[in-house]
């Protein structure tokens, strides 16, 4: 196989490919701007203080920090999210109080309630939550209900002749047929919690005895160690993108190509 059917096939080649292409324009550009390495660092300065942190254990403690915080907040959404797909599905009244909320809350950045939150819930690990939760739940809520409406009449029909509560038909029925929206929600509510979650570290601060990678920016910045905080955001990239690659691809393959493959073959 060329490369080219590569670039185009395999897309861990492409993306792997313009990292690299950027990287050269990013060294090209740190040779002859003429730029201090204190405001433009090398690729190579950077891979030195990103590996320098990443043996000393502080970038690799404050990357499983804000894995933590993130797989707690998107617990907690996950559960409200269905809980409230279900409940809406059963309660038209609940249905309109949740799209009702849904309008209000999902457009309103995190950004603009932390004066709030901050008064509520301090500056730790529960006021970071509170913002993921904030983050993910509209996004994830919305994917779910409309995945579950959008399943076939017939399915619920199935469900009610086996005797199965309503509740049951939902989450082991309509649920699965959703699977697709399911899955693209997931995949909103990770980046927006990732983004949020950055955010949020670099204004409460440290979390935890370490902190998180967005507390690992900001004191490089206000250091002004530039290599260190360009190896920062280079792990924020990274975690996203192997997120996205080794989990959301895989269950996707798993789970939604194979099952189009197995329809397409009855």
């Amino acid at each position: 196989m060329s490369f080219k059917q590569m670039f185009y096939r395999r897309r861990w080649v492409s993306r792997l490919t313009v990292a690299a292409a950027l990287v050269v324009l990013w060294a090209a550009a740190a040779r002859f701007s003429g730029l201090p390495p204190m405001l433009l660092p090398s690729p190579a300065q950077v891979a030195q203080a990103f590996w320098r942190d990443l043996l000393q254990g502080a970038l690799a403690a404050q990357t499983l920090t804000s894995l933590g915080v993130i797989g707690l907040g998107l617990f907690i959404s996950v559960a409200l999210s269905l809980f409230m797909a279900v409940a809406a599905r059963q309660s038209p009244f609940l249905d309109r109080v949740f799209d009702a909320l849904s309008a209000l809350m999902h457009p309103l950045p995190g950004m603009a309630i932390m004066p709030l939150i901050v008064i509520w819930f301090g500056t730790g690990a529960g006021a970071v939550t509170f913002v993921i939760v904030h983050a993910c739940l509209w996004p994830l809520y919305a994917s779910i209900l409309t995945g579950m409406r959008g399943a076939p009449t017939n399915y619920a029909d199935i469900g009610r002749n086996y005797a199965m509560s309503p509740a049951r038909i939902a989450l082991e029925i309509l649920l699965p047929a959703a699977l697709s929206q399911v899955l693209s929600g997931l995949r909103i509510s990770w980046a927006r919690a990732w983004r949020a979650l950055i955010s949020a570290e670099m204004v409460f601060g440290a979390i935890g005895p370490h902190g998180g990678l967005g507390w690992f920016i900001f004191k490089h910045r206000a250091m002004m160690n530039t290599a260190a905080l360009f190896a920062g955001i280079i792990a924020v990239a990274a975690v996203g993108m192997a997120v996205e690659g080794l989990l959301f691809e895989r269950l996707e393959a798993r789970t939604l190509r194979k099952w189009e493959e197995e329809q397409s073959w009855s």
